[in-house]
């Protein structure tokens, strides 16, 4: 028997083909789910099928039996027989499990519309589908960010994990490809939340020379144990990813999804983790209809690490480096800068790593603009013209375009939107400034006195 029904990692949903793993359990002859207003009956009507779907799929059967006993006897007592707003009953519910037992993967939610289409009942399919995959390109699915930072240090922002299909997979090959040519490689989790598992093996892949086991989730329900293995990447320029360093940044609110990525590639000391420790949320979850329009996320799925059989449900992932999630990058920059200078002695890298460096910390610590001292550097230098205007200071080269000057350290400026040359000004004996030079990044250096 073949159904589909909607299954996640965290909060982002994904659409499987589940086979035998999970029973949709619903009668397609049945009417429309009927919301109307709460009474006793459809309120213990709803506790019952709440019930059921615990005991027969929570991915723990003790804690199950604890939870279904708890809000049975909570209705038995009338707790919930005066409460008529359907979105305050659902919270009571999600609220009185977690005290039994927490587990953030689980939760009451009142969706007439959710449950319809769990039970089957979906007027215009390809409709469904298509709205879907197009809120999905909204958020570019999951991939939020990429960017090649100064000392040619890949940053990937991902902030879920969206369903792989053709689509998902192509943003997440273009956004690998970008990076492949990169020294090292930071990927931020800080707001990362749920997904699909299937896109984390999919990313994970690209990492790894060798055929891999990097992680397993097992079903309680089925008895079943999902292995995921990394596929290596056959596109040449792709090899590069399978050696790059990389760092992963953490934050408290680094959840689910998230921190399955995180996990596999720390517990194979594929990557170096930096921030905070993670929530917690190593259960990989699924909708269930309940009745009068309601659905609860029920955790089935349990992940682990197929080495140690450990995971991070409910005590979150600890990074290697505990810093805080605001400085988590600036830290994994410096770490990355820091390990490259300590395994070359070659003069021009290391003068080059110390140029990018200095570079990138200009963006993480920007020099505030001093009006007076801008205006000391205003002047003709030799074959060069810096002018001031409206609080910005300007560069020019005779015959050559003009370019915004931007603080770096000191006396030394950048140019905006272009990395390979910078500037510094001279001051003689009296405080005036008297002379320029011009650094590029093949070593040259041009000095221009200033006129009279």
């Amino acid at each position: 028997m073949n159904v589909i029904t909607r299954v996640k990692y965290g909060c982002t949903q994904i659409a499987l083909c589940v086979g035998l793993l999970l029973y949709a359990n619903v009668s397609f002859s049945q009417l429309p789910v009927a919301t109307f207003p709460l009474n006793t009956k459809a309120t213990k009507t709803l506790v019952d099928s709440l019930s059921n779907q615990l005991l027969k799929f929570y991915v723990f059967a003790d804690n199950a039996k604890q939870m279904s006993d708890y809000i049975k006897e909570r209705c038995k007592k009338g707790a919930y027989n005066n409460v008529k707003d359907p979105h305050v009953l659902a919270a009571m519910l999600t609220k009185d499990v977690a005290s039994v037992h927490l587990d953030e993967h689980f939760h009451v939610e009142y969706n007439p519309k959710m449950a319809n289409e769990l039970l089957g009942y979906i007027d215009d399919v390809p409709k469904m589908v298509a709205e879907r995959l197009n809120q999905d390109k909204l958020k570019n699915f999951g991939f939020k960010k990429v960017e090649i930072l100064n000392g040619n240090i890949g940053y990937l922002e991902i902030s879920s994990f969206s369903r792989l299909n053709d689509h998902s997979q192509a943003a997440a090959a273009a956004a690998l490809g970008l990076l492949a040519n990169a020294n090292a490689l930071i990927i931020d989790l800080r707001y990362g939340k749920g997904g699909s598992p299937e896109m984390i093996n999919y990313i994970v892949s690209h990492f790894f020379k060798e055929k891999t086991h990097v992680s397993d989730i097992y079903m309680r329900c089925e008895k079943t144990t999902l292995p995921y293995w990394t596929t290596p990447p056959t596109d040449k320029h792709l090899l590069p990813l399978t050696e790059m360093p990389i760092y992963i940044l953490t934050s408290y609110k680094t959840f689910s999804a998230a921190e399955g990525l995180t996990f596999e590639l720390q517990s194979l000391n594929r990557a170096v983790v930096v921030g905070e420790t993670t929530r917690g949320g190593a259960h990989t979850v699924t909708y269930r209809p309940l009745s009068s329009g309601f659905v609860a996320d029920v955790p089935f799925g349990r992940a682990f690490s197929p080495e140690t059989h450990a995971n991070w449900e409910g005590v979150g992932i600890e990074p290697d480096i505990k810093v805080s999630a605001e400085n988590a990058l600036e830290t994994a920059e410096l770490k990355i800068f820091e390990n490259a200078l300590a395994n070359t002695k070659d003069e021009n890298e290391i003068k080059r790593l110390n140029w990018q460096r200095d570079l990138l910390q200009s963006v993480n610590h920007p020099t505030k603009k001093d009006t007076a001292i801008y205006k000391s550097f205003v002047g003709d230098f030799g074959a060069y013209n810096i002018s001031y205007s409206q609080g910005i200071l300007y560069y020019q080269k005779a015959g050559k375009a003009k370019f915004v000057l931007l603080p770096l350290k000191g006396n030394t400026m950048k140019i905006k939107g272009d990395d390979s040359f910078r500037v510094e000004f001279f001051k003689d004996e009296k405080g005036a400034v008297n002379k320029m030079a011009t650094y590029y990044d093949d070593w040259r250096v041009e000095y221009a006195e200033k006129n009279r």
